[in-house]
């Protein structure tokens, strides 16, 4: 084969054809003459190539792998798994996963490839849904494709990053495999972070850090060392996610240290006359003489007026570690933002810092902030009313509804758990009813002065999957409504019905 592709590269009017010798072919392609050099050529090729393939012995075929173990669930019953089919490519498919994990079934072996598939584009809260119906079949099958690797994730709890892929990846390639890290063995990730992170790239340790913020939880804690070694990382952009990741943890040196600037620069409230005959005290500020050899560390810069070095302090500290040492309650604090123009540094130390809903002074801060949202920080209002008592949040999302302010109730919706209560259910049905009533089509969204929005569009896909299902639906729209507000409204309902025959399928399978 070589020598006849030698002369076709130089071409047939330039060489001859080469005489073929040694080989059992020889005499065969010898014989071939075609009326020109290029067909005999091409002739013999392919008689060579074909002879090469037909002649070669068959590969060893692999070893068999070994077999399935048997399955320790039963079965789902068909009267539930009738259902699935219509669900695969619907986002009602996790509610019926759930039900059948809760039920101790697994899924007909039938639907594991779409299932697996369906896992391996979802994210690790619905994948964890997924894993228990799968069964001992499911676990097996995944071994045979890189794309259902993510079944065996969280069997592999500890097993370390694959270094010949990180060291292939891009920036962007190595956030993800740190994400992914991350989601199937938090552990493994944390390790992994304290051994790499300090000789990876600028770009590689801000990303790192950002998926650390998103992805923050309680074990973390651990990472302080590493975090406050990073105070002095080249990169500004990774000293400021070290920062924010380290006034998230009230206890940590860097908290430490803003405790001690706050007692330093605030003095004791004081009222003069006027202030106890109208109840107005105001806080003093002092700036400190003594030299800070950590405040470019901890992002704080040289000032010349306490005012300006307050309002940092503020922004980067965690709220619960200000009150504990100024000894002040949330009023107080909010008292001291306000005299000194910087509530919305204060807004933003309490997301930065995470505040848990559960903390001391958590709900009464956020309520004494809630007045005080300006126009930029609007978008905040959901965040805070996270934050307040169960019953306040539950009457804005209701004022909310009743107002139209569709955005607010969307965020508000979204924090509830599913299934929504039946009366909340049926008042946003009929909010949705009122404001979809004159809707032409999806582009109303668009005109001016229409009541269908964005975010009802929103409230509506929520709706379909977190809506009580048996929640008494709303009046039907008038005659003359138009057709894509009747199939809008038809289709949330039709899916409300599917969920409902749903729940009742599984409930009477499961009653002995």
């Amino acid at each position: 084969m070589n020598s006849l592709l030698a002369t076709a590269m130089v071409g047939t009017a330039r060489a001859s054809l080469p005489p073929h010798v040694g080989t059992p072919l020889a005499d065969a392609l010898n014989r071939i003459r075609r009326d020109d050099a290029e067909a005999t050529l091409l002739v013999r090729a392919a008689l060579t190539g074909l002879a090469a393939r037909a002649g070669r012995c068959p590969e060893p075929a692999p070893p068999l792998p070994e077999l399935a173990p048997a399955e320790t669930r039963s079965e789902a019953p068909p009267r539930v798994t009738r259902h699935l089919p219509h669900l695969l490519h619907s986002p009602v498919l996790a509610e019926w996963l759930a039900l059948c994990a809760a039920a101790g079934w697994r899924v007909p072996h039938a639907f594991l490839p779409e299932l697996l598939d369906w896992g391996a584009a979802v994210n690790a809260e619905l994948r964890d849904t997924l894993r228990p119906v799968l069964g001992e079949r499911g676990r097996w099958l995944a071994q045979f494709s890189d794309h259902w690797r993510w079944m065996h994730s969280l069997e592999r709890i500890g097993a370390a990053l694959d270094e010949e892929a990180w060291d292939a990846a891009t920036e962007a390639g190595r956030e993800a495999l740190f994400r992914t890290l991350r989601a199937e063995a938090p552990n493994a990730g944390r390790a992994f972070l304290t051994t790499h992170f300090r000789t990876e790239k600028a770009g590689v340790r801000r990303r790192l850090l950002e998926a650390l913020t998103q992805t923050w939880d309680a074990a973390d804690a651990g990472l302080e060392p590493l975090l406050e070694e990073t105070l002095s990382d080249r990169s500004e952009d990774v000293r400021d996610n070290a920062r924010r990741l380290l006034q998230r943890l009230p206890h940590s040196a860097y908290n430490a240290r803003m405790a001690t600037r706050i007692r330093a620069l605030v003095g004791q409230e004081q009222a003069g006359l006027l202030g106890r005959l109208t109840g107005q005290r105001k806080y003093p500020l002092t700036l400190s003489d003594v030299p800070d050899a950590d405040a470019k560390r901890d992002g704080l810069e040289t000032v010349k007026h306490p005012a300006e070095h307050l309002r940092p302090v503020l922004n980067r500290a965690h709220p619960a570690v200000l009150m504990t040492a100024l000894e002040s309650s949330p009023a107080e604090l909010v008292k001291l933002a306000v005299q000194f123009d910087a509530v919305d540094e204060l807004i933003r130390a309490m997301f930065t810092s995470s505040f848990h809903p559960a903390a001391d002074g958590s709900a009464e801060l956020a309520e004494l902030l809630l007045p005080h949202l300006n126009g930029n920080f609007q978008h905040w209002r959901s965040e805070l009313l996270a934050l307040v008592r169960p019953d306040r949040r539950d009457a804005e999302l209701h004022r909310a509804l009743q107002d139209h302010h569709s955005q607010l109730a969307l965020d508000l919706l979204r924090r509830l758990p599913a299934p929504w209560p039946a009366a909340l259910s049926h008042e946003v049905m009929t909010r949705l009813r009122r404001v979809i009533e004159r809707a032409e089509s999806p582009y109303a969204v668009h005109e001016k002065n229409s009541s269908w929005d964005h975010a009802w569009m929103g409230v509506l896909e929520l709706a379909r999957t977190c809506a009580a299902p048996d929640a008494r639906r709303p009046a039907p729209l008038p005659d003359d409504a138009p057709e894509y507000a009747r199939q809008t409204l038809d289709t949330l309902y039709a899916t409300l019905d599917l969920r409902a025959r749903m729940h009742t399928d599984f409930a009477a399978e499961r009653t002995p």
